[in-house]
């Protein structure tokens, strides 16, 4: 029976200025976490089985990265251990006015250096039911993009559902080169997470053109804003195609409280992805499961969101019920 959550994306060591900037702050908070990471994370206290294909130093930040991941019970027999070099960002909070500012060391990591040769296809995709990824892993070098479209074909030939996020970066490349790479990738899509501005941006394409042009099941859309250093507001739309035509729900723009910043697309990215494969879940309930996680995340420090079925759930009935 496939029942396996697979993810392909890099994890890096995060450290946060503690005093303002990072050119100001004299310490810093570290923490491990990668989007596709996260997700699996996410999915695991959720009660999912779930396999990272990675590549980690075999150094003791390495090990590190490791025992951060079998903490949540994420499966590491696919992640590949060799050389010296771990992602690391840097990473300063934000005000109203400026968003969050990242400053990445990951050019050289040993995630950048993983090819197709590294990889037994056969073994990474027993029992495997769906297969996420992220923009970034198609940014990060020319073998990391190799690799994660041939992971996309393998998918696609297993039969295996396909998730797609855009996280586009412009730290890591432009606009124009990330949109030839996202229009491509796109099309392997089942489950498609994205914003408006990804649509207009990088698919060119309104939410009405979207089904007429790509092959998905569902188009997940949500638009956060920030309103302050302390409140931001999010609006999510799902769309799921069916056979009389496409189905809708829309979660109104609600506002909520922000004490971190980062990690809260990974959450929602895993809760809404679990409640798709929980089904028959409507889509409602599917989408107020997926804000119940998001807005759970800025509530918790560090990149990675830990919350079980039945914490989320309780959340997303006090949600439905302010509806």
């Amino acid at each position: 029976m496939k029942n396996k959550i697979l993810a392909y994306g890099e994890i890096m060591l995060r450290l946060k200025a503690t005093s303002g900037s990072i050119a100001d702050s004299k310490s810093f908070e570290a923490c491990y976490g990668g989007t596709e990471a996260n997700v699996l994370a996410c999915m695991s206290g959720l009660g999912h089985e779930t396999s990272y294909l990675t590549a980690l130093p075999a150094t003791e930040l390495g090990q590190a990265v490791l025992n951060h991941l079998h903490s949540f019970n994420v499966d590491t027999g696919n992640v590949v251990v060799r050389g010296d070099t771990l992602g690391m960002y840097f990473v300063e909070d934000g005000t109203a006015s400026r968003g969050s500012n990242v400053l990445y060391l990951r050019k050289h990591s040993e995630f950048t250096r993983l090819s197709e040769n590294d990889v037994d296809f056969d073994k990474l995709f027993a029992n495997v039911a769906l297969f996420h990824v992220s923009g970034i892993s198609f940014a990060l070098s020319d073998s990391s993009r190799r690799l994660a479209y041939r992971l996309l074909e393998e998918a696609r030939r297993r039969k295996v559902k396909i998730s797609f996020d855009f996280n586009y970066r412009a730290k890591l490349w432009s606009v124009d080169v990330a949109r030839e790479q996202f229009v491509k990738a796109a099309s392997y899509a089942d489950i498609l997470l994205a914003s408006t501005l990804d649509l207009t941006t990088f698919l060119r394409v309104s939410e009405e053109e979207f089904f007429e042009r790509y092959c998905c099941d569902y188009l997940i859309i949500r638009d956060r804003k920030v309103l302050s250093a302390t409140e931001h507001s999010v609006k999510v739309k799902v769309l799921h195609r069916t056979a009389r035509g496409v189905d809708s729900y829309i979660f109104p723009e609600t506002v909520y409280p922000v004490t971190e910043k980062i990690g809260g697309g990974d959450a929602f990215d895993g809760c809404i992805l679990h409640a798709l494969m929980a089904e028959p879940c409507s889509l409602k309930d599917t989408t107020v499961f997926g804000v119940a996680g998001f807005m759970m995340k800025h509530q918790q420090k560090g990149d990675t969101f830990s919350a079980t079925e039945r914490e989320v759930a309780t959340f997303a009935k006090g949600l439905e019920a302010k509806l």
